[in-house]
């Protein structure tokens, strides 16, 4: 397994394939993507993800955007389930569309989904509210290895909703992700009404937990409460870039070392497009790697 100049051993691929999405949700961070320009081909991303994986790869998240809307996303994950070394490939999504897609993914090799929501029960956008059934009804059927519910806590919005959300989680057997809010260039307004800390709820579920696990993954805990799963996702502490195991690459094809800075950007895909020598992408996704640095706010 590679490691960074820090000793973060990174084996994880976080790939957008779209900046596009039917949702504008004001507090998605969009990957960090600040610039638009024409999305991978397919072939392009497969040709990517095997570099990656012959550095060390071996898991694969899709992302957005909303990944779904791309109409060739069952072929992408055709193309990257067939690379050797790649052993594990998920999605993020926010599920409006899944409820017609999930069958095609998992055969196409998905293995494992989030599903991004408010609340069960409030929505900051309303049409949303009703779709989290379906879609996670649909990601069962489909028999998908592990579901998540990624839940941006939002003061004065859902925080008060989370119990719901345990509840909920735990009768439809996925597990549910509390977020705390990032701050970003683009939502320094919501950010500052509506950040919720979740340190209280932390302790709280500490104290109620049956088991308590830590993930390697940003050193996460993981709380078991009476057949529910809650994980705890904290960006804005220093654990989450001290144990970060991403290596990301945008929808135009940059590798991005890091979520939060743009000024170190590496660009691979017009490799590729000019048909350099593997030993030279290979060499690129070293670059990308030796360029990560733990983000300092």
């Amino acid at each position: 397994m590679i490691k960074d100049r820090f000793g973060r051993e990174i084996d994880i691929l976080r790939i957008s394939v779209t900046q596009q999405c039917n949702l504008n949700c004001p507090y998605c961070h969009r990957e960090g993507e600040t610039s638009i320009e024409p999305v991978m081909s397919p072939a392009e991303i497969a040709k990517i993800v095997s570099a990656c994986a012959k550095a060390g790869i071996k898991k694969v998240k899709i992302t957005g955007g909303e990944p779904l809307i791309r109409k060739d996303i069952c072929d992408i994950i055709a193309k990257i389930s067939h690379i050797p070394g790649i052993e594990d490939i998920s999605m993020t999504t926010n599920g409006t569309m899944l409820k017609d897609k999930a069958q095609d993914l998992k055969k196409a090799g998905l293995k494992r989904i989030n599903i991004g929501c408010d609340s069960y029960t409030s929505s900051i956008l309303e049409k949303t509210a009703g779709k989290i059934k379906p879609a996670v009804t649909a990601a069962k059927d489909a028999g998908l290895d592990t579901i998540k519910l990624n839940m941006v806590v939002l003061k004065n919005i859902n925080s008060n909703d989370i119990q719901k959300m345990i509840e909920f989680s735990k009768k439809s057997g996925a597990i549910l992700q509390l977020i705390e809010l990032i701050e970003t260039k683009h939502n320094k307004q919501f950010f500052n009404g509506h950040y919720y800390p979740l340190k209280s709820i932390e302790k709280e579920l500490a104290s109620k937990a049956d088991k308590i696990e830590t993930r390697s993954m940003h050193n996460r805990k993981k709380y078991h409460l009476n057949g529910a799963i809650v994980e705890i996702v904290s960006p804005n502490r220093h654990e989450f870039c001290a144990n970060c195991r991403t290596l990301r690459i945008t929808s135009d094809g940059k590798i991005k070392p890091c979520l939060m800075r743009n000024d170190n950007l590496l660009d691979i895909v017009s490799g590729i497009r000019n048909k350099i020598p593997d030993r030279e992408l290979n060499s690129l996704i070293l670059q990308g790697i030796e360029k990560r640095e733990p983000y300092v706010r």
